[in-house]
């Protein structure tokens, strides 16, 4: 059985696609709570090089 496209059936999935672009542009920066915790993740992070291993990382909370 033959499906038929329309041309309303293209015009509304090409608004759906650009609503759908426009909700994604929106996001433009991290929020302070994001970058803080990226901030306090990198203080707490020790990497050291190991003679066995090629580097040993560690979390020190």
């Amino acid at each position: 059985m033959d499906k038929t496209i329309t041309q309303e059936k293209i015009n509304t999935t090409s608004e759906k696609n650009e609503k759908t672009d426009n909700k994604k542009m929106l996001v433009s920066e991290p929020g302070k709570h994001i970058i803080n915790n990226i901030l306090n993740y990198s203080k707490a992070l020790s990497v050291t090089q190991s003679k066995s291993l090629e580097h040993i990382e560690v979390v020190l909370n």
